[in-house]
């Protein structure tokens, strides 16, 4: 037999496999190391990107991902294939790469997961089987077995997201992460886990049980979430934190509802909402943060829409940064 990484490449760019070629592949995929398989993996898709397009942008590329991801969402994968296009090969590649190894010989012997990706300025909402609701924050991703509703109703979690959760007595619905677990019967509930950032958990309807991964079977090591209600893991202490998360709260489900709502609210706070949901920086003028404003903000809108509704009101004057990074919002007063 040919150096291992040599014949991989070879079956990688291949339009027809033989029955050996196939026994082969799952001997090694059972037996080996997959080090190899990942290298030529990635070599093969970053080929397949730069064949494509020479400059891809990175939201365009998780575009890319996600329609791979929606390509090989069948059923089942009993045996490979014995004809592969190269792009659908190349699709293959990337899902190795995202395995991580041992997790892709599950693509031969179970119903295939589900992995939803959102790009870094893009927002979606996803029905899960079972009717449940989950609006995904840009650069978040949700992974959940091909027989969610049916076995189980657990997820994995990796950014952050809304949960509106159908009742169900018989399947618990729980989101897994790397930091924390959060475990329902039927309520809604952000979360969020990030990088090196401490994971937040706010409930905004309903009930949670909230614990570091592992340990919801724990007496003493668990929290239990009531709606306007916040747990916050301390990755530096390891340790889980409740406290009041109303303001989080009314955040969270005005986004839901598509519109943020403000009755004589503080113009600091109305900036902040939008800070967070447009995710850019707002500088205010101290002399009218605590002017109050009446208005709605539709979050279809773009920011610029929003924000000249608060200069009319207010009489101010809004500034874009040269950089186009930011803006300011600056004179106007309170009358």
């Amino acid at each position: 037999m040919q150096n291992r990484k040599e014949y991989l490449k070879q079956l990688l760019q291949q339009k027809e496999w033989k029955q050996e070629d196939r026994d082969w592949l799952l001997q090694y995929l059972n037996e080996n190391d997959l080090t190899d398989l990942q290298e030529v993996a990635a070599a093969a898709y970053d080929n397949e990107l730069q064949s494509a397009d020479p400059v891809l942008e990175r939201e365009h590329s998780a575009r890319i991902l996600e329609q791979i991801h929606q390509r090989i969402s069948v059923p089942t994968v009993p045996v490979v294939r014995s004809i592969w296009s190269v792009r659908w090969k190349v699709a293959a590649a990337a899902i190795i790469i995202l395995a991580a190894g041992a997790g892709f010989l599950s693509l031969f012997r179970k119903p295939v997961k589900q992995l939803l990706v959102t790009a870094e300025k893009q927002r979606k909402t996803v029905t899960l089987p079972d009717g449940s609701m989950v609006y995904l924050e840009p650069g978040t991703t949700l992974q959940y077995s091909g027989n969610y509703g049916k076995e189980d109703r657990n997820v994995m979690l990796t950014g952050e997201a809304l949960f509106n959760v159908q009742k169900d007595d018989a399947h618990p619905f729980i989101v897994a992460s790397s930091l924390i677990s959060t475990k329902v019967l039927g309520t809604s509930f952000n979360m969020e886990v990030r990088g090196n950032s401490d994971a937040k958990v706010v409930v905004l309807t309903g009930m949670v049980q909230v614990a570091a991964q592992g340990d919801h079977d724990q007496e003493g090591k668990k929290l239990i979430l009531t709606a306007n209600k916040r747990a916050v893991y301390n990755k530096t202490t390891q340790l889980l934190e409740m406290s009041d998360a109303t303001d989080d709260a009314r955040f969270y489900s005005q986004k839901q509802q598509g519109r943020f709502v403000y009755d004589g609210e503080e113009l600091i706070k109305v900036v902040n909402d939008l800070q967070r949901f447009y995710n850019t920086e707002i500088r205010l003028d101290r002399r009218i943060q605590h002017c109050a404003f009446y208005g709605d903000v539709n979050i279809v809108d773009d920011l610029e829409k929003a924000l000249d509704l608060i200069a009319v009101s207010l009489n101010a004057k809004i500034d874009k940064d040269k950089s186009g990074n930011g803006y300011t919002i600056a004179g106007g007063n309170c009358q």
